[in-house]
């Protein structure tokens, strides 16, 4: 049972911290698995089979060759657990697990494969500047709704009392199968998919140690906020 590694935290990004504090040029297992964000949040990232791939508004989907990063979340994934369900959406898919094991307090791997009747994902446009807010970046985002799109959710289960570390539920990327299209998801419905997860019993975070970083001014109450606007 392997754990989450986590470089820097979601209350750190909703705070503006976007640098690209962490290298990972020498990420190759073919199991790695999670999501992030490149640098200035200019795009979306899902990676998959040790692949980094690179959503942005505007641009084809790409593997990502300069991976320093404010954020990301991986782990190797190979599924402890496998289940099929049918009619499942984003708004039931807690519940789901819920009836095979008590997800209260715990964090999950997840993946989620089907054919999707619908999915929503969103997609940041690219900023060179890396000057913008996450609100800025939040109101200039691309939102797509695709039908009968097959592909996967690759993603994590955070506890509500971890949820200025990471995103509070399910956090959720998608990855088409032909590798064509990919983002964060807002919603999703599925007939039948097949859920894989794995318990993950440890989370490690390393912060950043710029001094940008040291100094920044994280305020709880706004980011709790920020999270719901942006996130979900």
């Amino acid at each position: 049972m392997s754990k989450i590694t986590q470089y820097s935290t979601i209350g750190a990004l909703m705070s503006g911290h976007f640098a690209g504090d962490f290298s990972l040029q020498n990420s190759h297992s073919p199991t790695l698995f999670g999501l992030g964000c490149s640098c200035g949040i200019s795009g979306e990232l899902t990676i998959c089979n040790g692949e980094f791939w690179e959503a942005t508004a505007g641009e084809s989907l790409h593997q990502l060759a300069d991976r320093h990063l404010p954020f990301l979340q991986v782990t190797d994934f190979v599924a402890e657990n496998s289940f099929e369900a049918t009619n499942i959406q984003d708004k039931n898919l807690d519940q789901r697990l819920a009836e095979r094991l008590a997800i209260k307090n715990i964090f999950l791997a997840v993946n989620v494969k089907s054919r999707f009747d619908e999915l929503v994902i969103r997609r940041p446009q690219r900023d060179e500047s890396q000057t913008r807010t996450v609100k800025e970046m939040s109101d200039a985002q691309q939102v797509d709704t695709h039908k009968e799109i097959a592909g996967q959710l690759i993603g994590f289960w955070t506890p509500e009392l971890f949820g200025r570390i990471s995103v509070p539920g399910f956090h959720f990327h998608f990855l088409s199968d032909d590798h064509k299209i990919s983002g964060h998801v807002l919603s999703f419905t599925a007939a039948n998919a097949v859920v894989d997860y794995q318990v993950k019993q440890t989370i490690e975070i390393s912060n950043p140690t710029s001094e940008a970083y040291s100094s920044l001014t994280i305020d709880a109450t706004k980011v709790d906020e920020l999270i719901g606007q942006v996130e979900k």
